[in-house]
């Protein structure tokens, strides 16, 4: 049995989110980590959000400036109305990893998507 992959809140990984219905994000994309490092250790799926190309005015993305840490290579958005928990098996290289300066607003645009 092999050992189970260890992912890291914050980290950024290419994930295969193929196949998809509707109005899904598609194809293989950046994606964010989003659930707990505690959850992360003990479970075969990742809560995460897709990273997509520009900048949004939406009160549910956050945007991102590229950085040598997260591995960006442009202006992106993160789409916290677009969580998914995926497989491990559909996680691969990791791109980089997000700066915590980016939390904050994580929080808030999840308490507009939950209303919290």
């Amino acid at each position: 049995m092999s050992k189970k992959p260890s992912f890291r809140q914050l980290e950024i990984y290419w994930v295969d989110l193929n196949p998809t219905r509707g109005a899904e994000t598609k194809k293989k994309r950046p994606c964010l980590i989003l659930q707990d490092d505690v959850v992360n250790q003990n479970s075969r799926t990742v809560i995460m959000a897709p990273i997509l190309p520009g900048h949004k005015e939406w009160p549910f993305v956050v945007n991102l400036k590229p950085t040598k840490s997260n591995g960006l290579d442009k202006d992106r958005h993160v789409n916290l109305k677009q969580l998914r928990a995926v497989d491990v098996s559909r996680i691969t290289d990791k791109k980089g990893v997000l700066e915590n300066r980016y939390m904050e607003v994580i929080k808030e645009a999840l308490g507009i998507v939950f209303d919290l």
